[in-house]
């Protein structure tokens, strides 16, 4: 039988409404009894069971959910195997294996995260909570993938003081500049599974890609903080006339050149180093196509922080779209405040355009906002 763990009122409301997070507050009762990674059952203060949970007692999240049904026992093995069956027709695509296979609390599996990247399973640690589990986990994911290489990721602290741990499950070196050459939507991408929480690809951007790959066809693409510039492989691959990569980062604009080569479309591809609001300011041509999709913050040229400066730099790029083009803007940064991304591209005045939203192996969850990665808005520019 599980521990209980009282929560307060506010509390039980979130837990009730579908959110799977516990934040201990003067009304919390029963954590000085509990372990890392025990499961529990959450009571509201009438003694109402609420669902089950693993407990992280020293944590700013004193717990978090994998049940809703009260009095669960926690069978990580169990939870995987069932994960996996869900993402059985990925496993089975020729055309991706770079994809999202654990999405936390919304797979039952609370404080992780796992990436599959070709032949290599990348296992984030983002609680405690999980960490008395990673053996059996990784024992079950070893089982389900046999030959993959399993790199376990730590990612609890703040990446601003400290970097992500990365070791090999099993034992053996890790070498954070191997290079897999992964395969998304058919189209060859270079992906470094073990350095650090970057991998050189973001599989969450999968559907986003997806959706504009017909819409690209003979288009001149512009791809804003490009990072590796897998939007315009992916483009280019599609039919794109031409693409254009802007960042910050020299090597990531060299992975981007070498994602072009890789995919024979290096005669359509072009990079530039240099700031995206320098970029947009000088005299330049339009596109067909514009992707945004900004870090929340970053230090480089003129610094960027995403609340301050995301609308301007979306008026400058709203300034090169061309005539019955479209502007494609992403918002990473989901704590706190929600930063008005439909309200800032609608603002332009452009005709707002019906967005996809994640895949099928990022499932929303209810009540949980927290847990979805982006959120995507688009404009199309009256034509004449």
């Amino acid at each position: 039988m599980n521990s209980t763990l009282t929560v307060s009122r506010t509390t039980a409301g979130f837990i009730e409404r579908g959110h799977p997070w516990v934040r201990p507050d003067r009304f919390t009762r029963g954590l000085e009894r509990l372990r890392d990674g025990e499961a529990v059952t959450l009571i509201d203060e009438r003694g109402k069971p609420l669902a089950s949970a693993l407990a992280e007692p020293g944590a700013e999240i004193c717990a978090r959910v994998f049940h809703r049904k009260p009095g669960m026992a926690f069978d990580p093995a169990a939870a995987l195997a069932r994960v996996w069956e869900r993402r059985a027709a990925l496993h089975a695509d020729p055309a991706t294996d770079c994809y999202r296979v654990v999405h936390g609390e919304a797979d039952f599996l609370p404080g992780l995260r796992i990436e599959r990247y070709g032949a290599v399973l990348v296992v984030v640690v983002l609680a405690g909570c999980i960490i008395p589990h990673l053996d059996p986990l990784c024992q079950a994911l070893a089982a389900l993938q046999p030959g993959s290489q399993i790199v376990i990721k730590d990612h609890r602290d703040d990446l601003r003081r400290k970097d992500v741990a990365v070791r090999r499950w099993g034992g053996g070196a890790v070498d954070p500049e191997q290079v897999v050459v992964v395969r998304e939507l058919g189209v060859a991408l270079e992906a470094r599974p073990c350095a650090g929480l970057a991998t050189g690809v973001y599989v969450d951007q999968r559907t986003t890609r997806a959706w504009l790959r017909p819409q690209a066809a003979g288009r001149r693409v512009l791809n804003l903080f490009a990072y590796t510039g897998a939007f315009s492989a992916s483009l280019l691959a599609a039919g794109a006339a031409a693409a254009t990569d802007v960042d910050l980062a020299a090597p990531s604009l060299a992975v981007a050149a070498a994602n072009a080569r890789l995919n024979g479309v290096a005669e359509r591809h072009r990079s530039v180093h240099e700031d995206c609001r320098r970029f947009l300011a000088a005299p330049g041509d339009g596109f067909d196509v514009v992707i945004v999709d900004p870090p929340t913050a970053a230090q480089g040229g003129d610094a960027w922080v995403l609340r301050r400066d995301y609308p301007g730099l979306l008026r400058l790029a709203w300034t090169r779209v061309a005539p019955g083009g479209l502007l494609v803007a992403c918002c990473n940064t989901l704590h706190g405040k929600p930063f008005p991304l439909e309200e800032t591209v609608a603002a332009l005045g452009g005709a707002v355009v019906e967005t996809p939203g994640p895949a099928d192996d990022i499932p929303p969850m209810r009540g949980f906002p927290e847990g979805r990665p982006w959120r995507l808005a688009a404009a199309r520019k009256t034509a004449g």
